[in-house]
């Protein structure tokens, strides 16, 4: 088995009055040279942005990045002229390709909880790209939905890269099969809420697995729950 655990009390963190950072993997101020991404996987941001704050105009360029609005509104500016709310439930995704500025702010209604995540593409440059889609009414309980994929499929946002990003929303004490991958690809469990067991070894709200065999699992609720998944290569 190729199961490794990282629990939630392990990332890194940031509080900035503002800004309330954990970080599972480096990044800003947070460095673990053990921790610098997993595959193509290079940031999983969990992060809580005040009422009427946020990131001002700044750039980006060769990263694939997918925010997931998991509460509140946030409010999105870019140089390419794309303006838009992204509210809980919905997805934004920005392809930086050879260069673009961006600003993201929670409104001014509330704060704002996302997870920002990063993928190194698989090609640079390019022409930026932005993308934004309501998943709300896409939810089935104890069911797979894709959010992220190389082809769009089943609705989901096509990005420059061989990665999957799933979400499921598991009643306790239901179970769902994490199938079996392939060679050199990884596959990272993180839960968002509830509880849940995976080949017996249970992880709570945040922890995180990572897995790097090309076996199934099952993944069993204990309490009511909500998970991310990234399947992503490993090179």
């Amino acid at each position: 088995m190729a199961l490794n655990i990282y629990r939630a009390d392990r990332r890194g963190k940031a509080e900035h009055g503002w800004l309330h950072s954990r970080f599972s993997f480096s990044f800003a101020d947070y460095y673990d040279p053990a921790r610098m991404g997993f595959g193509v996987l290079r940031v999983i941001n969990d992060d809580v942005i005040e009422k009427g704050e946020g990131f001002g105009m700044h750039p980006h360029r060769d990263m694939e990045i997918v925010s997931i609005v998991t509460q509140g509104v946030l409010v999105h500016h870019d140089s390419e002229g794309n303006r838009g709310e992204i509210h809980a439930g919905e997805i934004q995704y920005m392809s930086a390709g050879s260069g673009v500025f961006h600003s993201e702010f929670a409104s001014d209604e509330g704060k704002t909880a996302l997870f920002q995540i990063w993928i190194r593409p698989d090609r640079k440059g390019g022409r930026p790209l932005y993308a934004q889609r309501d998943f709300r009414n896409d939810i089935r309980p104890n069911r797979w939905l894709t959010l992220i994929s190389p082809e769009g499929e089943d609705r989901s946002i096509a990005i420059h890269q061989e990665a999957w990003i799933k979400t499921a929303q598991l009643d306790e004490g239901k179970s769902l099969l994490l199938d079996s991958s392939a060679p050199h690809r990884g596959r990272l469990v993180l839960i968002v809420e509830g509880s849940v067991e995976i080949e017996d070894v249970l992880l709570k709200s945040r922890d995180e697995a990572q897995i790097t065999d090309e076996k199934a699992y099952e993944i069993k609720a204990i309490t009511p729950s909500q998970i991310l998944l990234f399947d992503v290569a490993m090179r």
